[in-house]
């Protein structure tokens, strides 16, 4: 779907822009060293905004002093009480964050006043924990409302979310809204529960909306690391683009016709990778036999297809020898780094 554009620091969302990979603090403010060193982590994980929740006036300046060095833009999450979100604005954050289901009509006018005198993004982000529809369609009924009233201010520097626990209310809420509005849509899933059940949810959920066109910014919410967010949101974004810039691992699920052990190796082949080598644009492959393997390997840069007592190696589509089963690791790696 093709959306305005909006501008938000010194990047813009929206229209023909790539989606935008969007991280957030959990550190304790209590130590800023841990605090910048999280963010820095995030960006250099792939995140080109970081957010930062402040649950207090007198959170603003010492966290944007503490942030506002990094070369990504700031969004301070603001909820119930207007004067943050001002407060927020006049020290320099490019993006504001409303909630609609906890802020006043008056107060979010007030904000929305001060953004446009300072050309601040906003986002209003509408949550399930927060506002009262009870399904898809109501929950994109009050965000187009919500957009129309904005854009009635005579203000369009803004993206919409609407984000729920449940994946078929986030997908329908922001299938019908898309539909209606050419406002940019930030999408995420909510309260996603445990560290695997969330990877799930917001796989099913956000990979629905991506294939569909849908979302110029995007946040992976985990119950855990905010680094393992980033690293979702950007597989997921490369996954449902088809394409990607960071090696792609492409593995059989094994069964008895395996000739290798795949997880073994898979396993001890990722151990052994630098950073460097996860940043490299190509696609390994291991399979367990000849159902699928050579045809696999075919189509990546480098691959292994398990046989008797080892593998074959499939260098660009071609076989070019075989690997006794307690070198493929080693062997692999050093034909990586040779491309």
């Amino acid at each position: 779907m093709i959306t305005r554009v909006v501008r938000v620091g010194n990047l813009t969302l929206g229209g023909s822009n790539p989606l935008r990979v969007q991280g957030m603090l959990k550190s304790s403010f209590d130590n800023t060293d841990e605090l910048i060193q999280e963010a820095k982590c995030l960006i250099k994980a792939g995140s080109e905004i970081i957010r930062c929740a402040l649950p207090k006036q007198e959170d603003v300046p010492y966290v944007y002093s503490a942030l506002k060095d990094l070369d990504v833009p700031l969004v301070a999450d603001c909820h119930f009480q207007p004067r943050i979100a001002l407060e927020a604005i006049e020290a320099g954050f490019d993006k504001i964050r409303l909630n609609p289901g906890n802020m006043s009509e008056g107060g979010m006018k007030e904000v929305i006043a001060l953004a446009k005198e300072n050309d601040t993004a906003l986002r209003f982000g509408f949550n399930s924990g927060s506002c009262k529809a009870k399904t898809g369609m109501e929950f994109a009924e009050l965000a187009l409302k919500l957009d129309k009233w904005v854009r009635e201010l005579d203000f369009e520097n803004f993206l919409i979310s609407m984000k729920s626990s449940s994946v078929p209310q986030t997908v329908e809420a922001n299938r019908f809204f898309s539909v209606y509005s050419d406002t940019p849509l930030h999408i995420g899933i909510t309260a996603t529960g445990p560290m695997y059940e969330g990877i799930i949810k917001s796989s099913a959920g956000l990979g629905a909306l991506l294939l569909d066109g849908i979302g110029d910014t995007i946040r992976v919410s985990l119950t855990g690391d905010s680094i393992e967010e980033i690293k979702v949101a950007c597989i997921l974004r490369d996954i449902a683009a088809g394409v990607s810039d960071r090696l792609q691992l492409i593995s059989c699920p094994m069964c008895s016709r395996s000739r290798i052990d795949v997880k073994t190796l898979m396993d001890e082949f990722m151990e052994k990778l630098n950073e460097e080598d996860f940043n490299r644009p190509f696609k390994v492959a291991i399979m367990g036999c000849e159902v699928n393997g050579p045809g696999e390997a075919k189509e990546c840069d480098i691959g292994i297809c398990g046989m008797e007592k080892g593998g074959l190696f499939i260098k660009k589509g071609e076989v070019v020898t075989s690997v006794f089963s307690d070198e493929i690791v080693d062997f692999l790696i050093g034909e990586l780094r040779k491309l």
